[in-house]
C-alpha cells in the first residue's frame, strides 16, 4: 500500500504510515466486517446516529439532531453524500426495534446530558452496534469545552464520568489544539492511537 505522502509534508522515510492508521473509522469498520461474515447473505443495513460532518463509510442510513453548523461538530455542515437522512435525537431515535444489523455512533456520547439513553436506544434499533469516543488521556491534553463525560473502559464494561469528578481543572487544550494543527503532530498522534490506544476508547457488542 503507498504512503499518503501526497496529504502530508513529512518525510516518508521518517514515518511509515499505513492509510489504515489515518482512518478515524478503521474499528468501526473491522467491527462491521466481523459482524457482515457472519451473515449468511453477507450485507448489513446500517445506522449512523449523529452523522454529521463526516459520516461513517459503511452506513445506509444516516441521521442526526442538526442540520446546520454546530460547535459539536466544529462548525461543519451535515454531509449525507445522497443517503437517506432523519433528523431526530439520538436519544429518541424513530426507528423500529432491531431493524437495523448494525449501528455507529463516533464521538457523541461524551456530548449529551445522558450518555445512557443512547446505549439503550442503540440496543434497541440495532443487533450489533460500535460507539468510539475520546479517552481520558485525549480529553487531558485537548480539553473540549463541548465535552460533560470521560468515557473509560473496564474489560468490557463502559464506564462514564463526569468530567470535572475525573480529570484536573488545569488541563492542555491551548497547547495541544495548535500542537494538532501541525501535519507532523496529527500522524504521531495517528500512531500513538493505533498503537497504543492513548486517544480513543471504542466499545462494541
Amino acid at each position: 500500500m503507498g504512503l499518503l505522502v501526497r496529504f502530508f509534508s513529512v518525510p516518508s522515510e521518517r514515518f511509515p504510515i499505513r492509510e489504515s492508521e489515518l482512518d478515524r473509522f478503521k474499528n468501526g469498520k473491522k467491527k462491521y466486517s466481523e459482524i457482515k461474515n457472519q451473515k449468511a447473505n453477507g450485507s448489513l443495513f446500517c445506522l449512523d446516529i449523529a452523522c454529521g460532518a463526516k459520516p461513517f463509510p459503511k452506513a445506509n442510513v444516516l441521521c442526526d439532531l442538526h442540520v446546520e453548523p454546530v460547535p459539536d461538530r466544529s462548525m461543519k455542515k451535515i454531509v449525507t453524500g445522497g443517503k437517506p437522512f432523519v433528523l431526530c435525537s439520538c436519544c429518541e431515535l424513530p426507528f423500529k426495534d432491531r431493524v437495523f444489523d448494525f449501528a455507529t455512533s463516533y464521538y457523541l456520547i461524551e456530548h449529551l446530558s445522558d450518555p445512557w439513553k443512547l446505549l439503550k436506544e442503540l440496543k434497541r434499533v440495532s443487533k450489533h452496534g460500535f460507539i468510539q469516543s475520546p479517552s481520558w488521556f485525549n480529553e487531558l491534553l485537548y480539553g473540549e469545552d463541548v465535552h460533560t463525560w470521560v468515557v473509560f473502559k473496564s474489560g468490557d464494561k463502559l464506564l462514564i464520568k463526569l468530567i470535572e469528578q475525573s480529570l484536573p481543572p488545569i488541563r492542555f487544550g491551548f497547547l495541544f489544539h495548535r500542537l494538532y494543527r501541525l501535519n507532523s503532530w496529527r500522524i504521531l498522534h495517528a500512531i500513538l492511537d493505533e498503537k497504543l490506544h492513548l486517544f480513543s476508547v471504542t466499545y462494541s457488542f
